[in-house]
């Protein structure tokens, strides 16, 4: 042990010591990624009734789990769909939501509406993040393509354009900022903990 604790990092990602395992998921959040296998498989199976409102909520989701107090604004979520909501890389074609309409698709399917101030906590949206995790009655998916069958189906109906789009954005967001995030992380690991 002495030894060992003597040397130097090891410059690899993956490694035995403690220090090495947050870069060896780096990208990776198992609560995330089952949120976002759920909204994928909803969506191969075309259940969209289920699927959309998952995926109108991922901004909100995002938002709060990058504040310390897990809380988001209808400002929040705006600004957050116009910095990551982008064509998919593999489909620079697709017609994308604009900020605004994306917005309004997720008040119309809120279950609470906002406060007058507008910001609030997402507990709903949280709450099925971890749910999400938690629940698993249904044999774990493997995480496919969203097949361009799907594309089609999707296309020309905002609300199902908008659940391929957010799931493609917050998988960019996480890979390319909530990863690295010390807030994201934390808060993350506080609702993986929340019983």
């Amino acid at each position: 042990m002495a030894v060992e604790s003597q040397r130097p990092a090891p410059e690899r990602g993956a490694g035995g010591g403690s220090r090495d395992r947050p870069n060896s998921r780096r990208g990776r959040s198992r609560m995330l990624d089952a949120y976002l296998g759920d909204i994928e498989y909803l969506m191969r199976e075309r259940l969209w009734s289920e699927a959309v409102p998952l995926a109108l909520a991922l901004p909100h989701i995002c938002v709060a789990i990058s504040d310390p107090a897990l809380r988001s604004s209808p400002h929040d979520y705006l600004e957050w769909c116009q910095n990551w909501v982008r064509p998919s890389r593999t489909d620079s074609t697709a017609t994308v939501p604009t900020a605004d309409v994306l917005f309004r698709l997720a008040q119309s399917r809120a279950e609470v509406p906002d406060d007058e101030s507008g910001t609030v906590v997402p507990a709903a949206a949280l709450r099925q993040l971890r749910l999400r995790r938690l629940a698993r009655a249904t044999p774990l998916r493997r995480r496919s393509a969203i097949s361009e069958l799907v594309r089609i189906d999707a296309a020309h109906e905002p609300e199902r354009e908008a659940a391929l789009v957010l799931v493609d954005a917050v998988r960019r967001w996480y890979a390319d900022r909530g990863a690295l995030d010390v807030t994201v992380q934390s808060n993350l690991a506080r609702l993986a903990i929340l019983r």
